[in-house]
């Protein structure tokens, strides 16, 4: 019973981004929920459909035998490096900005269903970014008008663009709470996160954050605090399950 629960859950949180078939494969992988929703091997729908994947490492390849210039390698072999990032899981931010920006500017409409995954994807990586100056861009109107960073301006777009499709998603709230990290208003993100637990006590990623934000302002009790609390709500759920 408790595994079906859980299963359902995970579901509806894919659900949030219009993915709502992938997730079956991976019921207990809470923390990556992010990139779970993605078939490993095959393009389940959208351009390609039924067709497997080239490997990362093909595919950057491929790309750099034309420069590795996005506008140069068109949408499929960008497409295919973006879904070959996640299928490796392999920490390439650059790839990811390089050539996720490129399919959102000039392809987001031919990604169909899938473009608000790749909105978080790109999301994420510029966050990785966010404190670097930009490269090969000019700065937007929105960077020069908040003295943001060109990166961090571009993931604050593209998360108020999920936020607006999706307002009720705590997979949204949850990206608004790494972007109030990134420009360093702590106290924001730690609401986000804080209004996330409420919804969700088994908010696994959400908890993690506040423990970590916690810790590095120097507050190592409330840290433990809030992980004796977490153990103490999971524990509790658990008992109404199986009864």
């Amino acid at each position: 019973m408790r595994d079906e629960l859980h299963l359902t859950f995970e579901y509806k949180i894919s659900d949030d981004l219009g993915v709502t078939h992938y997730l079956l494969s991976y019921p207990r992988i809470r923390d990556n929920i992010r990139f779970a929703a993605y078939h490993p091997r095959h393009l389940a729908d959208g351009p390609g459909a039924g067709m497997t994947t080239p490997s990362l490492e093909a595919s950057v390849k491929q790309a750099a035998a034309v420069g590795s210039e996005p506008s140069r390698c068109g949408f499929e072999l960008s497409r295919n490096i973006l879904l070959g990032v996640r299928e490796s899981r392999a920490r390439r931010p650059d790839l990811v900005v390089q050539f996720g920006t490129y399919l959102l500017d000039h392809h987001a409409q031919r990604l169909g269903h899938e473009v608000w995954n790749v909105y978080e994807q790109v999301l994420i990586a510029l966050l990785e970014h966010g404190k670097q100056p930009s490269e090969g861009r000019g700065k937007s109107k929105r960077a020069v008008s908040t003295g943001e960073s060109e990166p961090l301006a571009t993931a604050q777009d593209y998360c108020n663009i999920l936020a607006l499709q999706f307002p009720k998603s705590l997979r949204v709230k949850r990206l608004e709470a790494m972007l109030w990290e990134a420009k360093g208003e702590l106290d924001m993100a730690m609401a986000d996160y804080e209004e996330i637990l409420k919804e969700d006590p088994n908010h696994l990623a959400a908890l993690k954050r506040q423990v970590a934000l916690l810790r590095s302002r120097g507050r190592a009790g409330d840290a433990a605090s809030k992980l004796v609390e977490h153990v103490e709500v999971v524990s509790r759920t658990r008992t109404r399950g199986c009864s």
